[in-house]
């Protein structure tokens, strides 16, 4: 179990509003409730015409859910591409322009842990956001870019459908959190669905549930580690 006591800093790298606390969201709970500051960037958010939510939403409607979400988990946040039409887009992005900016997140926010998407999955936001996070964080001796010592990849449910499966290294103990991730997840509406679609919140605590007893807890979230430095 990580001792959050330890870390003062935190950071979640979210291709889209919702991915962070489906794929972190105790994590950040558990972090924010040991006094770590815990901080969120989402790349791309927008309006837009989503499977399985009548109408369209706007950008107004996403940023209203992210700051409701925030607030209940406990997190700040910013956004790289808002209102840029960029949602499911972000393989046409330079990944150049977005290792620089991540270059410069992290000088910013020198995280103790570094938190992306896992790359095992099918979405190609996904993807181009692990390979620039990834590249950003290389490490670079004898200079003043920050070295995030602690990377950890999460999971995200819709990794059910990869050509790879999600190989879980690190489990993280959220049975006390479980009702914030889930309040997370309610606080997004125009992602909400209803079972048995994978972002129902019964799916979400179902997989919840399903890694918590692969530890022998009642819940736990997954995680791939990428780096970790023991001290």
């Amino acid at each position: 179990m990580l001792d959050f006591s330890r870390f003062e800093r935190v950071l979640v790298i979210a291709p889209h509003a919702d991915d962070e606390v489906l794929g972190a969201g105790g994590l950040m709970a558990l972090a924010h409730r040991a006094g770590a500051k815990v901080d969120c960037i989402f790349m791309a958010v927008d309006g837009l015409v989503h499977w399985g939510h009548d109408g369209k939403t706007d950008l107004d409607e996403r940023i209203a859910e992210i700051e409701a979400v925030a607030e209940r988990v406990g997190f700040e946040w910013e956004i790289l591409y808002k209102g840029r039409d960029l949602i499911e887009q972000l393989d046409t992005v330079s990944q150049r322009e977005m290792v620089n900016f991540f270059e410069d997140a992290y000088n910013r926010y020198k995280p103790d842990i570094l938190l992306f998407p896992d790359f095992h999955d099918f979405d190609q936001d996904h993807r181009a956001t692990y390979r620039a996070a990834f590249a950003a964080a290389r490490p670079i001796a004898g200079t003043a870019k920050f070295f995030p010592r602690n990377i950890l990849t999460y999971e995200i449910p819709k990794i059910i459908w990869s050509d790879q499966a999600f190989r879980p290294q690190m489990y993280i103990d959220i049975s006390d959190v479980i009702d914030v991730k889930l309040d997370g997840v309610r606080l997004y509406p125009t992602q909400l669905r209803e079972p048995p679609h994978i972002r129902s919140i019964e799916n979400v605590r179902a997989l919840a549930y399903l890694r918590g007893s692969e530890i022998g807890v009642e819940y736990a979230e997954a995680y791939t580690v990428l780096r970790a430095q023991i001290q």
